[in-house]
């Protein structure tokens, strides 16, 4: 029965290691199921109508326009605008409020949507298309060189969404 030894070795060896590996997936998958998984947020009709203008009017935005304005405003937005707060001035922000305080209020998309074309100060007083990424002035901006009507249409939709979506968004980078 000696010659038997080595190969009885070997078999428990591996017996207990696809134990281990079956006790780990058991617990990985009890895991999961108590826990449950990651689900995206899920965009309500009610969540994407915005006000489309101060005359009162609405707008719904397709979950295409929203992913899309997300998209820009990721790629494009947040180099200053992180999670809706303005690293250049804390004091605006694009929280619904600061949108609403500003002159013109910005916080309808027809307003968001000029303000990315001709930007203005937050006090509407001074021009600021030197100085903030703006459709205008391409030879300054070339990371928005590119981009329609339908894409100002989409980020400012997904501006006015997104406070709705995360209650931390816009305020001061000071926490």
């Amino acid at each position: 029965m000696n010659f038997l030894t080595p190969y009885s070795n070997r078999l428990r060896r591996t017996f207990v290691k696809r134990f281990f590996l079956v006790a780990i997936a058991a617990v990985l998958f009890l895991f999961n199921i108590v826990t449950g998984s990651a689900n995206a947020v899920e965009l309500t009709e009610s969540t994407r109508t915005i006000p489309l203008d101060e005359g009162g009017q609405t707008v719904t935005l397709t979950a295409q326009q929203f992913a899309n304005g997300q998209k820009i405003f990721v790629d494009t937005c947040t180099q200053c605008h992180l999670q809706g707060k303005t690293k250049t001035n804390n004091n605006v922000s694009l929280g619904l409020e600061d949108l609403a305080g500003a002159e013109p209020r910005r916080d309808n998309v027809s307003a968001l949507v000029e303000f990315l074309k001709y930007p203005k100060s937050y006090d509407g007083e001074d021009d600021y298309t030197e100085l903030h990424p703006n459709i205008s002035r391409p030879d300054i901006y070339a990371e928005m060189r590119n981009y329609t009507e339908d894409d100002l249409f989409d980020v400012a939709g997904y501006t006015l969404i997104a406070p709705k979506l995360d209650v931390r968004w816009g305020g001061t980078i000071y926490f």
